[in-house]
């Protein structure tokens, strides 16, 4: 209905203090957040302006409302007939009880001190004793997904495969009952977000990305932009999205890693760049997307490509550190429902750096008995990658370390090999939870080495994009460097401990899901 309407009670005197017509009537009251209510508040006429959480009747002259302003910011809102039929009338009484759930209100009323604890609120010592209501916005009759159940654990994880089914067996508070599952959730992406649970990993995410450019902000860094759009693949494969581009093709960049390069060559000594990483990979685990953020860095390196490794570790603690202090009440409230044991960090000096060998070496003597003859010179599997995990968090109380020092053939055609031993490379990469999160390493300046390790790998140096990349390190001198990306959407879901990156991305994309 568009105005007040009028029951069989005669003239509605109240019919100018509630309506859902749009635009709604002005509220005069001063705005008032639900989080800075205080004592002083007490008696005053304020606006709220909120989601009905809930709505119920209590005989016809009362109504009960829950107004949520924001995350889990809620108040009880009381309606209550006056005998005289003004300011509330029992119309307007009806009215509000029967508001659909998720509708969107301005409000009026006078804030009082509640007569017991609301403990269905978060504001639990006030209530609003409300003189008008104007829906601005009705919810439908039925939701695809209740607030309730997108604040709770998601019930079952579709896109994944056989070998990823462990990463469900997770400590789930059993008094929150996992409702929806994650392609519900996915389905219905207004109420997902509503959720204080999302919110709060959504929080998370932001500040990573934050602290990641903060903090090499502070070291000197430069950022940058690079393209999305390039016209060959950046890194060769299969894994490439294609597209037409003005008669001719054009692909999405799979890493930002030729124009990190391109800018240290260009004079830029520490560069970093954030943003959006795409694979046409048909991976549909918990741990793949198609398109992902990266958090990119590279610097000149001076001695050794260690400056490199113990650079991004020192930011890896750092950021860590922070989350801890900067999202603790972000982080509490994601534990409550993914109860995953607690990420564990190392002591200062007893930070956890093995070589791939040593890695295998540990699977060999303490991992399960499948891995007793696995090899220094073939890469680790995604089980093994987790059997290791286990291994370091037993043995060194972590669950963030560093492999480094990877065979040559695990390794991309740019990564320098180790001069002492050629059948490795001045590479690494970063766990947490026993998952990789970071690929780094140094890269290979010389041309005419860079060129016979193209060669090497049954790669023709006059390719397109591989030709142009050849080009930057012959048309002038480039200083040794190195860098490393990183996995934003592991980095928050691991930290975390969430079953899948799909909950860390704002709109996951994979080869399952391309909408909204």
């Amino acid at each position: 209905m568009s105005t007040a309407a009028s029951s069989s009670g005669g003239e509605d005197l109240a019919r100018g203090n509630y309506s859902d017509a749009y635009p709604p009537a002005k509220v005069a009251a001063p705005l008032q957040s639900l989080k800075d209510l205080r004592e002083d508040t007490v008696g005053k006429t304020v606006q709220v302006r909120a989601w009905i959480q809930s709505a119920r009747m209590q005989g016809a002259k009362m109504a009960f409302v829950q107004l949520r302003e924001e995350r889990s910011w809620t108040i009880q809102g009381v309606v209550i007939a006056n005998p005289s039929g003004t300011p509330v009338s029992r119309q307007m009484v009806k009215w509000v009880g029967g508001l659909q759930l998720e509708s969107f209100v301005s409000a009026e009323g006078i804030i009082q001190r509640a007569q017991v604890p609301v403990k269905s609120c978060q504001v639990t010592d006030y209530e609003i004793l409300l003189t008008k209501v104007f829906c601005q916005a009705r919810g439908p009759e039925k939701l695809g997904l209740s607030f309730a159940a997108a604040n709770k654990a998601v019930a079952r994880i579709d896109e994944q495969d056989p070998g990823e089914a462990e990463l469900q067996n997770l400590h789930i508070n059993k008094k929150v009952i996992p409702a929806a599952g994650l392609a519900t959730h996915l389905s219905n992406p207004v109420m997902h977000k509503r959720a204080p649970l999302q919110q709060a990993i959504a929080d998370v995410r932001k500040t990573v990305r934050y602290i990641f450019a903060e903090y090499l902000e502070s070291m000197g860094f430069n950022q940058f932009e690079p393209p999305c759009l390039l016209g060959a693949a950046s890194e060769g494969g299969a894994n490439v999205f294609k597209l037409p581009y003005f008669g001719r093709d054009a692909f999405l960049a799979q890493s930002p890693q030729f124009y990190k390069q391109i800018e240290i060559a260009g004079g830029r000594k520490k560069v970093y760049c954030i943003g959006p990483t795409f694979r046409a990979e048909n991976s549909n685990t918990p741990r793949h997307m198609t398109e992902f953020t990266c958090l990119d860095l590279e610097t000149e390196i001076i001695d050794h490509y260690h400056e490199v490794r113990h650079l991004l570790e020192d930011l890896m603690l750092h950021i860590f550190q922070q989350l801890k202090q900067r999202c603790k009440e972000e982080i509490e409230l994601v534990h409550a429902v993914y109860q995953s044991p607690e990420f564990l960090v190392p002591e200062p000096g007893r930070e956890v750096r093995l070589t791939f060998a040593e890695g295998q070496e540990l699977l060999r003597e303490e991992g399960p008995e499948e891995y007793c003859h696995v090899r220094d010179d073939e890469d680790m599997s995604t089980p093994q990658e987790k059997a290791l995990g286990a291994i370091v968090r037993r043995k060194f109380n972590t669950d963030f370390y560093i492999l480094d020092k990877f065979p040559e053939s695990a390794r991309p055609f740019y990564a320098m090999l180790d001069p002492e031993n050629p059948s490795v490379t001045n590479s690494f990469d970063y766990f947490m939870r026993g998952q990789e999160i970071l690929t780094g390493g140094q890269r290979i300046h010389l041309p005419e080495v860079l060129e016979s390790r193209i060669r090497a790998k049954g790669i023709n140096p006059l390719s397109p994009g591989i030709k142009e990349y050849l080009e930057v390190f012959k048309s002038a001198g480039v200083p040794p460097h190195g860098g490393g990306g990183i996995g934003l959407d592991r980095v928050v879901a691991w930290f975390l401990g969430l079953p899948t990156v799909h909950l860390a991305s704002y709109y996951p994309r994979t080869p399952k899901t391309l909408v909204p």
